[in-house]
């Protein structure tokens, strides 16, 4: 009677623990690895399903209470980041002022969203040609963003149009960024520009370049002008007239002699106002740039109508009871020093824009 009570009892044991085993695989629970002479405890499983659980042949009367030598596997410590400055998408963030031809404009970068570390260095690249539009010109513009508060930098175009202007850094979390900007034609007039500024006295920080290309063809604006570069920076733009057809106005590079206020030409019997002379090689002060006595030559200013002179306005105004003179002849004898170099030249350029004597004179009435 007592073996027939233990065989039972051990059936319905090895029973129970067949049906938790099956029901654990129904689940899909993992299991903790195991010696085939002990059955485990209740006890923390693993992250991983062990291979098939062996079931031992003999088992002891009693099944002990084991604890396992194994315990789960610990989640991986990683460093804690540094909470992000900011909230987004990190970027550098910009303000692009109106540019205009040959003028000075401001960039205002900041850094938005979640940086995560300063300084931010980085640099501002952007093509050019310079104001002949004969050569390329690369500037790269560093900055520094030492934190979230703007920096300012400072853009020089030479020629107008589209141009794309990159922002590069050197921070892999911070993409580089390409703006698009349109630069605006400095306008060719007639009269000077009224600057108030401190003029150098230096001939080296001053440049002449007169582009004597002229189209009148219909789609074409193009004319005939004299810019005045001051320190790199294009100060005045005016129109002028060289040489008719059948006389000649030499191309090249030379520099601005002597001056005369008021000369009188030998050869026309014309006076001459406010002379500046074109030192060329084999001629003796035979060409300069200078204004005219009277109005009616003003109108065709921009296209070629000299004897081979460079002609520029001449033109007095009374303001407060005073008699001042406003005209690009005046202009260029007061302010841009003898020694200067002038470099006179043809170069088709596009977009460009001009006031003309008649334009001024409609807006005047």
């Amino acid at each position: 009677m007592k073996s027939r009570c233990i065989v039972p009892f051990v059936f319905a044991f090895l029973l129970c623990v067949h049906s938790a085993a099956s029901a654990q695989d129904s689940d899909n629970a993992p299991l903790p690895e195991m010696t085939p002479e002990y059955f485990p405890s209740v006890t923390p499983l693993p992250a991983r399903r062990p291979s098939a659980l062996p079931i031992p042949e003999d088992l002891p009367s009693t099944v002990p209470t084991v604890t396992p030598s194994y315990s789960p596997t610990p989640s991986p410590v990683r460093a804690t980041p540094p909470p992000p400055l900011g909230q987004g998408t990190p970027r550098v963030k910009f303000e692009l002022a109106e540019a205009i031809e040959g003028q000075k404009t401001k960039l205002v970068l900041r850094a938005v969203g979640a940086v995560r570390q300063f300084p931010v260095k980085g640099r501002v690249v952007f093509e050019d040609m310079d104001y002949q539009g004969q050569s390329k010109i690369t500037q790269k513009i560093p900055f520094v963003l030492k934190g979230r508060q703007p920096q300012s930098l400072t853009l020089h175009f030479h020629t107008p149009g589209k141009k794309t202007v990159r922002i590069e850094t050197d921070s892999p979390e911070l993409p580089t960024r390409h703006v698009l900007a349109y630069v605006k034609p400095f306008a060719a007039t007639v009269f000077p520009r009224a600057l108030a500024r401190n003029w150098s006295k230096q001939p080296q920080d001053w440049q002449v370049l007169v582009n004597l290309h002229h189209d009148n063809r219909p789609g074409s604006t193009q004319r005939q002008y004299y810019e005045i570069i001051h320190k790199g920076e294009l100060v005045q733009r005016l129109l002028t007239s060289s040489a008719t057809a059948g006389r000649l106005t030499p191309t090249g590079k030379f520099k601005l002699g002597v001056k005369a206020a008021s000369p009188k030409s030998t050869l026309y019997e014309s006076v001459m106002p406010f002379w500046t002379t074109i030192l060329i090689p084999g001629y003796s002060y035979e060409y300069g740039n200078h204004g005219l006595v009277g109005e009616s030559y003003l109108y065709y200013l921009g296209t070629p109508a000299s004897h081979g002179c460079l002609r520029l306005s001449n033109k007095w105004v009374k303001e407060n009871g005073e008699w001042l003179n406003i005209g690009g002849a005046h202009w260029v004898y007061e302010h841009v020093p003898v020694g200067t170099s002038i470099h006179i030249y043809r170069q088709a350029r596009q977009p460009f824009v001009f006031e003309n004597y008649q334009m001024w004179v409609s807006q005047k009435r």
